[in-house]
């Protein structure tokens, strides 16, 4: 794997190494592939060894997301200007997040990179050097690690997580219809008191991921499909470290402490 890693440092001729003390870690995949846990592993293992560890989510920020919802609404966005506007939040994160982190000497896990525009931009159907000449300001990670699952799988992985949130649902229905009548009780008596108190106060499950209907379901897949293919010709063209997917929890996590370990030594 030790090579592999230095085949990195002698792709991506159009991105720049970076001169910072810190180091860049990268995670790549299709969803559920297990990134962020992986990540998450890696960042107690690195805190305990005594590195100061950064780990970086590529989620939307607020105006990112209010231009998002906008065209939603609208029924449709011009995948060049959604584009753009993914273009324009990581460049956010890496001024903000990023470079700080790796100028203090800090170990950055970033949860998706600009691989994954370079991925799902080009499933969109917009030309690869297009996307590429737009993440110019980003460094080049030392190491970029592929967690590599079939699009059936991802498709398999999705279906689990959502046959959970139903049933967790589902609890705490149960659970909330079970309490019902000591919570009239104390409703009225709060109210009595003038204490009016929200129902979701005492809430225990996080927001869910979306539901997908059998015909959105589809379209993840089509789409999944695409973005594996693009991150396969990338695996190539970047050198990607890659890991399987399938394997246990604990098997990737050992694969990836392996390595991250010996780059820290080199």
């Amino acid at each position: 794997m030790s090579a592999e890693i230095n085949a990195q440092m002698s792709s991506s001729s159009f991105l720049v190494p970076h001169t910072y003390p810190g180091r860049l870690i990268t995670a790549e995949g299709l969803d559920g592939s297990g990134k962020s846990t992986q990540l998450q592993l890696l960042s107690y293992w690195l805190q305990a060894e005594g590195y100061e560890v950064l780990i970086t989510e590529w989620t939307p920020s607020k105006l990112i997301r209010r231009a998002l919802k906008a065209g939603k609404k609208q029924g449709y966005m011009d995948p060049m200007l959604l584009s753009i506007l993914h273009g324009a939040d990581l460049a956010e994160l890496y001024e903000r997040d990023i470079v700080p982190a790796l100028q203090r000497g800090a170990i950055v896990l970033a949860d998706r990179y600009m691989y994954t525009a370079f991925a799902r931009d080009a499933a969109r159907g917009l030309s690869p050097s297009w996307v590429r000449s737009l993440y110019r300001f980003s460094v080049q990670p030392d190491v970029v690690f592929y967690l590599h699952i079939s699009p059936e799988e991802a498709v398999r992985r999705r279906l689990t997580l959502q046959q959970q949130q139903q049933g967790q649902l589902g609890d705490s229905r149960s659970e909330k219809n079970s309490k019902s009548g000591k919570k009239d009780k104390e409703h009225k008596q709060n109210r009595k008191l003038g204490k009016e108190q929200s129902p979701y106060s005492q809430a225990t499950i996080g927001t869910p991921s979306p539901q997908l209907t059998q015909e959105a379901l589809e379209s993840f897949r089509n789409f999944e499909i695409k973005m594996y293919s693009e991150y396969q010709q990338m695996q190539k063209e970047f050198g990607f470290t890659v890991i399987e997917g399938n394997q246990s929890i604990e098997q990737v996590q050992a694969l990836l402490r392996r390595a991250v370990g010996r780059l820290l030594l080199g």
